[in-house]
Formats: structure tokens, sequence, C-alpha cells
């Protein structure tokens, strides 16, 4: 069994190490969920800010009594004028906060996602508005173990808010008390810090090392499994842990034992990511080939075998890696190689995790010649002026763009339903 990693004490040589002159902010505004503090998702965390500044509640309600007496309440005006100050962050406990808060530009903005309630997870808004949320964050928190591998994959700063061990995993001192802390508090308040200091996150890491340390444990107790293995597999490939192909083909076999039919392309298909990973493009692309089932998918298989011919190795390793979904690599060979096509493929990746102002940045006046060019860059620049605090041009952008294309108009309409949910999650409306 491997040692497992250790997390660095808080008030360690790391700690004290830091710029003090880039203190983690002493305060925190909490933008929260509908239903008032007893729905808050995170109030281990929110009691965390308040140890370590003060802790305001954003509300159009009077302060409830359940509420813990270190957190006030504010106005969303005052919010909006507090967070132009320094040392002074936004806390989003709501992808429906996403324009609200952006708006108002805050110099540092913290997602802690929640878990849908009711029939969120159902709604279009959710997921958009969440990786339009990740595509501003500085810091992200979940306490979804599948949305984290997920911004892992993305190449998030990102914590996993959750965890098997209740023990404690060390303590920070306030008043004169010691605090417990598990162990994913003391990994985000490490996050925290780093990413106010603007240093490399060594935390992201850390924690895929402990899960994959628990995946192999887990393991080792139940023998080789398709979930565990699998779940392995991954983190070993975050790590690049040269491990990780034997635990996806140990996946892979028992999904097959399972009669899982779909296991081609949920399984074996990440195969060609871990040799992709690894500069082993020739066999990452044969095993593409053999999962493309579809027709679409076997035209781009052919698509990348002929710039493979053409020499154009580290597009192609790029292409793979997207394909299974590691943005966060794709984007590190595309920023390596430069040129034209590097520039509209991380364009692309752009487009789809709803980064709106990394990929807006990435328009040149020569990509918007054609009509349907055009058009998705007046939403795209809708989006962006949305996100601005600029409504007017939003919305001016979105009718131009509705002209060539209806569905645009959906856009204006995702911006009032937004509105109304604003005064949901202030108390405001029912």
């Amino acid at each position: 069994m491997d040692k497992p990693e250790s997390i660095p004490e808080i008030n360690g040589k790391t700690a004290s190490n830091e710029d003090n002159s880039k203190r983690p902010p002493n305060r925190y505004i909490l933008f929260p969920r509908k239903g008032g503090w007893s729905t808050f998702p995170y109030p281990d965390i929110a009691a965390l800010l308040s140890a370590e500044g003060k802790v305001l509640y954003v509300s159009s309600q009077e302060r409830s009594e359940e509420m813990p007496p270190a957190i006030s309440v504010i106005t969303l005006p005052e919010a909006e004028i507090l967070l132009q100050q320094n040392h002074t962050a936004a806390v989003i406990a709501h992808p429906y906060w996403l324009t609200a808060v952006q708006s108002m530009h805050p110099k540092i903005s913290i997602v802690l996602l929640p878990e849908p309630a009711g029939d969120e997870a159902n709604s279009p808004l959710w997921e958009g508005c969440i990786s339009r949320l990740v595509g501003t964050a500085d810091l992200i928190g979940t306490s979804s173990e599948t949305r984290y591998m997920k911004l892992a994959f993305q190449g998030v700063r990102a914590v996993w808010l959750g965890g098997e061990d209740k023990a404690p995993a060390g303590s920070i001192h306030k008043d004169d008390l010691e605090i417990p802390l598990r162990d994913y508090e003391l990994l985000f308040l490490h996050a925290l810090r780093q990413t106010v200091t603007e240093a490399p996150d060594t935390i992201t890491p850390l924690q895929c090392s402990m899960r994959a340390d628990y995946y192999r444990q887990l393991r080792s107790k139940t023998g080789p499994h398709e979930t565990i293995s699998f779940l392995l597999a991954a983190y070993e490939y975050l790590l690049d842990d040269s491990r990780a192909a034997a635990s996806l083909k140990e996946a892979f076999t028992h999904a097959i034992m399972n009669g899982r039919s779909d296991c081609v392309q949920s399984h074996y298909r990440f195969l060609s990511a871990i040799h992709a990973k690894a500069g082993e493009v020739e066999s990452a692309l044969q095993v593409y080939g053999i999962s493309a089932g579809s027709e679409q998918e076997r035209h781009h298989y052919e698509q990348l075998c002929r710039w493979l011919e053409a020499g154009e190795n580290q597009l192609v390793q790029a292409e793979l890696l997207r394909l299974n979904d590691d943005y966060g690599a794709a984007l590190g060979i595309l920023d390596a190689l430069g040129g034209e096509t590097a520039r509209h493929w991380k364009f692309r990746i752009y487009q789809e995790t709803e980064c709106v102002e990394d990929a807006l940045a990435l328009v040149h006046a020569a990509d918007i010649q054609d009509r349907s060019s055009r058009r998705d860059y007046q939403e795209l620049s809708g989006t962006a002026m949305a996100l601005r605090g600029d409504r007017h041009g939003a919305v001016r952008q979105f009718l131009e763009a509705a002209m060539e294309n209806e569905e645009a108009l959906a856009r204006i309409v995702e911006m009032e339903l937004l509105d109304h949910a604003v005064q949901q999650l202030l108390g405001e409306v029912p």
C-alpha cells in the first residue's frame, strides 16, 4: 500500500513564507442560494472564512437567528461598493448569481458550487451558468467528486469539499481558540492563499494524489473493479502516473464482464488520452479509431490520420486530448505550438468551456467575414457584455444575431430569467 500524501501544516513554513503584502482577503462577501442561511451549502467553509476575516451575507431579508454571530447581512448595493475595495473577495454559492456578481468586477472570485435543488438540474440555465462561472473564477470548491474531476481535467484551480476521513487533519487559531479542521478544509485554506498570492497550484495535484491513494487502497480490498479501477486510472492520468494504462485496462475488462454495451466509448477510449499525454500519438490515434462508432467520429478519425501523415503530430495530440475532455493539457500543447491553427483550436476549446473573455481575445477581424461567423461573434460579444454589466450592449448584440438566427433571442430571455433568479436568491420574491 502506498504511503498517503500529507497535507502541509497551515502555520508551517509554507504559510509563513507567503508575501505579507498579498495576504488572503480580510473581507468575504457571500452570495447565497435561495432559502436563507439554513440552505447555505457550505457552512463549514463560511466558518473557516470567518476565522480568516469578516464575512458578509448578501440578502434583502433581516438577519436570521440561526445565522452565526460572526456573519453580518448586507444589501446587494452595499456588496457592489465593498467589492471595489482591496482585500475583498466574492464568494458565489449559486450559479444564478453569474451576471449580477461578475458585472461588479470582483478582484477575487471564489465559487462554491452547490448541488442542484428541486428542478434546477433540469434547467438549461444551470450548467451554462456553472460553465461561465468556472471560466471567471479564481478558485472553485465543490462537494461533487465527479464535478471536481471535470474541473481538474479542465485545468482549473479546484478543491473537492468532501472525503471519507472525519478526523481532524490540522487546526488554526482564532481569538485564543484552536479550531480543528478536516483535510479538505486545510486544502481549501492553502488553495485560497495560493490564489491570492498568485502562487502555482500545488493543492489540486495534492488532492488528486490523495484520491488516487484512496482508490488504490480501496481496490486492494475489493480487487479489480469497473468503477474503482476507472477512477484510479483517471487520477493516475492527472498525476502523469505510468500505472494509469494498467488501471484503465483493468476497468475496461470488468466493464465487458459486467455486460456494459458502451464500454468501448466510456472506458477504452480513455486509453487514447493516456497514450496521447505520454506522447505516443500513433497508438493514441489507433485507440481512438477503434472507439469511433458514429459516422461523424469515423470521419474525424480519418481526418486526424491525414494530419498525422502530414506531420502535424502536436495538433493530433491536442485534439485527442480535447476529445477526452482534457482541456488543460490540450491548451498547454497549443500554447507551446503557437500559430494560426493553434489559435483557432484554442478558440474552440474556450468556446466549449465557455471561457468567454478568453475566446473573445482570440478573435481576429479576418475570422468574422461570413454571416455565420459574424452571428457567432455577436452572440459571444453579447455574452461578454452581459458579464461586464453592459446590458444594453448585450441586448443589441443578441438582437443583431437574431436577424440571422432567432435562437439568439433566447439569450435575452436568459438575462431576464437571471434577473428574476437574483430576486429569489435575495429573498425579494418567492
